[in-house]
């Protein structure tokens, strides 16, 4: 543990340097010295496959350095999807695991590119692992950003053992959690099937509603059938139009 530390520590102060000569004009005998240092990358891994930003949430004590380094590391171009050797984990799944990460979690998924449906070893999301220890917060931001980008799948997703985040959230009686996700996943349903129900009706005419439905049905590999069904509809009344 302590080995571990001061390796982190030992790293992120020289990346904290570098990106200091990048950005600030210093005296030249300092950025001599500096530049004399071997380049640190935001996405090195310590002697157990750690990645720095997993080893910043796992190691470091004090909030205040953890939010300082974790948006250096973010700042500095780190792969925030890069999981763990030995636990197949990602810095947001750690987040949601160790107590007290909560705005080190939203920090990471406002990063672009952030993907929430990265299974670890054992099958569990991000999403499963706040099922599991109860961070409401952190389930609150998932399941809105999941709900945005017709994410459905991901809060269906299931681990090694068969459960899904609802399931896992009502298995450790985290209620809350377990309505989050409950809500989200029936509020999209329950767009889903209305948007189907506008397939093949008379008035579904403007680019708008064409958008919603081909979106839906791409989405969803499922309902594939209905498209090709909708494109002979199409093609039968053009054919009608020109006769």
């Amino acid at each position: 543990m302590n080995d571990a530390k001061g390796w982190l520590l030992n790293r992120l102060h020289a990346l904290q340097a570098q990106a200091l000569t990048a950005n600030y004009k210093i005296p030249q005998n300092y950025k001599n010295k500096l530049q004399d240092t071997p380049d640190i990358s935001p996405n090195e891994q310590n002697a157990i496959g750690e990645p720095l930003l997993v080893a910043v949430i796992k190691y470091l004590d004090s909030k205040e350095d953890r939010l300082k380094y974790v948006q250096l590391l973010i700042d500095c171009g780190a792969d925030v999807n890069l999981q763990d050797k030995r636990e197949k984990r990602t810095p947001l799944m750690y987040t949601c695991i160790e107590n007290d990460r909560t705005e080190e979690g939203l920090m990471i998924m406002k990063v672009k590119g952030c993907s929430l449906e990265i299974q670890d070893r054992l099958g569990n999301t991000a999403l499963m692992h706040a099922a599991m220890k109860g961070r409401n917060d952190l389930m609150n931001y998932m399941v809105d950003t999941l709900s945005k980008g017709w994410g459905l799948s991901a809060l269906q997703l299931t681990n090694c053992m068969g459960h899904t985040a609802e399931d896992l959230a009502i298995r450790n009686g985290h209620h809350r959690c377990a309505r989050i996700v409950q809500t989200q996943r029936l509020h999209m349903l329950s767009c889903l099937n209305r948007q189907m129900d506008m397939v093949g009706r008379i008035g579904c005419r403007q680019w708008s509603a064409f958008a919603a439905i081909y979106k839906c049905i791409d989405k969803y590999p499922l309902l594939h059938p209905f498209r090709l069904s909708f494109e002979k509809k199409k093609k039968k009344k053009k054919k009608k139009k020109k006769k």
